[in-house]
Parts: structure tokens; sequence; C-alpha cells
């Protein structure tokens, strides 16, 4: 009775002995669980970013291929201002020239009203400034 006694005691600590082992083995499954769902969310969040910088990618692509467009748009209108710019500098300079004569004929022709005449010293200011 006393070998039955023992060896119940020995399996009991046996039996003890193995669920402490299955204890810590679960103990170390929940912690690699859990490190497996980290490790899940993780590269979830990483997925999820790549696929919005993805989208910002193609956003930013669009945008430039965009004003590459305007861009050439741009230069044509710019190339045109520069034309009409030239043209009116052009108009500007003769509007210029004829107001400065039209201003010199009323001198002359107030000159004259006047009785005066220096038709002489205006011939020869106009060789000068030529």
């Amino acid at each position: 009775m006393n070998l039955l006694a023992s060896e119940k005691e020995n399996k009991k600590e046996e039996l003890a002995s193995v669920k402490d082992q299955l204890r810590m083995a679960k103990d170390k499954a929940d912690k690699w669980s859990q490190l497996n769902d980290e490790l899940q969310a993780q590269m979830n969040s990483a997925i999820a970013e790549r696929d919005t910088l993805g989208q910002e990618y193609t956003a930013l692509k669009s945008k430039l291929e965009e004003t590459s467009i305007k861009s050439s748009e741009v230069e044509e209108m710019l190339a045109q201002y520069k034309v009409d710019v030239e043209v009116a500098e052009a108009h500007l300079k003769t509007e210029t020239k004829y107001v400065r004569r039209l201003s010199r004929r009323e001198t002359i022709e107030e000159i004259y009203a006047r009785g005066f005449d220096i038709s002489a010293k205006i011939e020869e200011a106009k060789k000068l400034e030529s």
C-alpha cells in the first residue's frame, strides 16, 4: 500500500509538473500571439501608409503633368506679351515724336502770331538735333 501511495504521489507531482509546463507553454503561446498581433497591426499600418503615399505620389505626378502643360501655356503667353509690349513701345515712341513735333509747331505758330520770324534759328536748331 505504501508503494501505491508513493506512486500516486509521484504521479501527482508529474501531473503538477506537466501542468506547470503546460501553463508556461500557454504563456509563451499567448506572448507569441500578442507579438504576432502587434506585428500584424504594424504591417497593416505600413501597408496603409504605403497606399496613402502611392495615392499622394499619383496626385503629385498628375499635378506636375498639369503644371508642365500650364508652364508651356505660360511661356506662350509671355512670348505674346513680349510682342505686345514691343508693339506698344513702338507706338508710344511714334506718339511721343508726334506730340513733340506738334508742340513745336504750336510754339512756332505762336511766335509767328506775335510777329517774330525765327525760322533761320529753327532750321539751325533742327540741324543740330539731327
